[in-house]
C-alpha cells in the first residue's frame, strides 16, 4: 500500500462488481465483494462461485477470456463498472484487462501488485471492523490472528455502548454530555470484566448503574421507564 491509498469503508450496494477469471482467487474476492452488484466472467467456475450464482448472489458470464473475442467481452461486461478484478492465472491477460478497466474508469483491485484498491485483512465481529494492512500479508494475518479474540469483546461493549446511547437520546442533551456518559461505561473495569468472562446481562447492569449515577433524578426516572435493564443476550 502507498502513501497516495487511503483507508475506506465504501457501501457497495447498487456498484457493478466485475471479476474475471473462476478459480480459487476469484471465489476468495467473491466472497468479499458480494454486497456489491456482482459479476464473474469466466470460462470455467468453481463449486462455491456457482452455488453463489444459483442462490443469487452473484452474476457469472461464461467466456473465454483468453478467446479471440475475449477482450470485447471484458469490455462489455465493464461497462458502469466501479471496481474491477482481474483475477486470472494469466498475468498478461489480468494486465490487459486491467488497462480496460481503468479506461472504462474503473478502480482496479490488482491478484499481481498493487492497483488502486487494496484489500486488506479483515477482521468483523459485528458493528465492529478492523482492516489491517501492512504491505506484507504473512505479517498482517498474524495481527489479524492476535486480535480477533480481543476484538469480540469490543463488539460485544460496542452493542451495550449502542443500546445505551439509543436510550440516552430520549432523555439527554446536549450530545457531549452523551458522549461523556458513554465513556464512563468505557472507563469502567468491572464492566469490562464482565465483558470479559461473558457475563453479558451482568455488564448491562453495571453499565446502566454507572450511567445512573451522572443523570439527574428526572433523567433517571425516564430512563428506568425504558426498562433498559434487559440482557443483551435476550
Amino acid at each position: 500500500m502507498s502513501r497516495s491509498h487511503v483507508p475506506l469503508l465504501i457501501d457497495l450496494k447498487g456498484r457493478r462488481v466485475v471479476i474475471f477469471g473462476g478459480g480459487e482467487v476469484a471465489e476468495r474476492k467473491a466472497r468479499l465483494f458480494l454486497q456489491g452488484d456482482l459479476v464473474v466472467v469466466s470460462r470455467d467456475f468453481t463449486a462455491s462461485i456457482l452455488r453463489m450464482a444459483s442462490d443469487g448472489l452473484l452474476e457469472i458470464v461464461e467466456a473465454d477470456l483468453m478467446g479471440e473475442d475475449g477482450l470485447i467481452i471484458a469490455e462489455r461486461a465493464l461497462e458502469g463498472a466501479f471496481i474491477a478484478i482481474p483475477a486470472t492465472s494469466d498475468h498478461a491477460l489480468n494486465a490487459a484487462l486491467e488497462d480496460i478497466a481503468r479506461r472504462k474508469g474503473a478502480l482496479v483491485n490488482s491478484v499481481d501488485r498493487v492497483g488502486e484498491v487494496v484489500v486488506p485483512s479483515i477482521i468483523k465481529k459485528r458493528s465492529v471492523v478492523l482492516a489491517i494492512s501492512t504491505g506484507i500479508p504473512a505479517l498482517s494475518r498474524y495481527i489479524r490472528m492476535n486480535l480477533e479474540r480481543e476484538v469480540e469483546v469490543y463488539a460485544l461493549m460496542a452493542e451495550l455502548l449502542s443500546r445505551i446511547r439509543k436510550d440516552l437520546k430520549e432523555i439527554v442533551e446536549p450530545q457531549s454530555r452523551r458522549r461523556d456518559l458513554l465513556w464512563s461505561v468505557l472507563s469502567d473495569s468491572s464492566v469490562w470484566s464482565c465483558l470479559e468472562k461473558g457475563e453479558i446481562s451482568s455488564a448491562h447492569e453495571k453499565a446502566y448503574m454507572r450511567v445512573r449515577e451522572n443523570l439527574t433524578p428526572d433523567e433517571q426516572d425516564n430512563l428506568d421507564a425504558g426498562d433498559p435493564q434487559e440482557g443483551l443476550d435476550q
